[in-house]
């Protein structure tokens, strides 16, 4: 499998579920590797022993201090934006031992509100499916990078 993407977040914490949007988009539009993690991506590890992808895109919200719905890419230890996120093991301890294994890149959304119930807001739900769109066009290595 060339890229694998995991979808992180919580569906019940308004922007947080950005990442778990993006995995259901590339899914139904019939792309291969492709997990919606929630906040437990600690459960997935063992597929990327069984099968692992030369890329692995994370995506998720992450406060990076810029405005709602834009986009960043971010390498392992920048993925440490994700950290205020709902899923409880840091993901740079997370998927730190299989940086030998693959390239590991994040593509972090902004949020633009975490509060329970909300539904996305027009900022992120806009960047949830340019995000998707980039991925399956191959083009996401185009999205900024976090402090390039």
């Amino acid at each position: 499998m060339a890229v694998g993407v995991w979808g992180v977040g919580n569906v019940f914490l308004g922007d947080d579920a950005a990442g778990c949007a993006v995995a259901e988009l590339l899914r139904l539009a019939g792309m291969p590797g492709v997990v919606d993690c929630g906040t437990t991506p600690e459960n997935w590890t063992a597929t990327l022993r069984r099968d692992p992808p030369s890329v692995l895109l994370v995506v998720d919200a992450a406060d990076m201090g810029l405005e709602p719905g834009e986009c960043r890419l971010l390498n392992l230890d920048g993925m440490d934006a994700f950290a205020d996120s709902s899923h409880g093991i840091p993901l740079p301890l997370l998927l730190g031992p299989f940086m030998g294994l693959m390239e590991i890149v994040g593509i972090g959304i902004q949020p633009a509100s975490l509060r329970l119930g909300e539904p996305f807001s027009d900022a992120v739900d806009e960047a949830v499916r340019r995000v998707a769109d980039a991925i399956l066009k191959d083009e996401w290595r185009e999205i900024a990078r976090l402090n390039a």
